[in-house]
């Protein structure tokens, strides 16, 4: 498994990972975690671009673009490098 940390703006649709830290003030990762979003909680990206639509414990959850970046992950497999989809 990659020990690297990427955003979840990251991931790509199909990829997984598990949450490693949430940043940002304490009402926003609150927030998160009450949407299931919390450390070692594995997420998966279902769709991309503008909202991303995320995979949490069965459940998906549409994230802004600007909370997918403050989402630290740890991918589950390393990304395909372009052209290899």
């Amino acid at each position: 498994m990659n020990n690297m940390l990427v955003p979840l703006s990251m991931l790509r649709v199909g990829q997984r990972g598990i949450v490693r830290e949430v940043r940002g003030g304490r009402g926003f990762v609150q927030r998160l975690a009450a949407m299931g979003v919390l450390p070692g909680r594995e997420v998966g990206v279902v769709r991309s671009g503008g909202p991303v639509i995320v995979d949490v414990l069965g459940h998906r959850l549409v994230l802004g673009r600007g909370m997918v970046h403050r989402v630290m992950i740890q991918p589950l497999e390393p990304p395909l490098s372009p052209g290899c989809e």
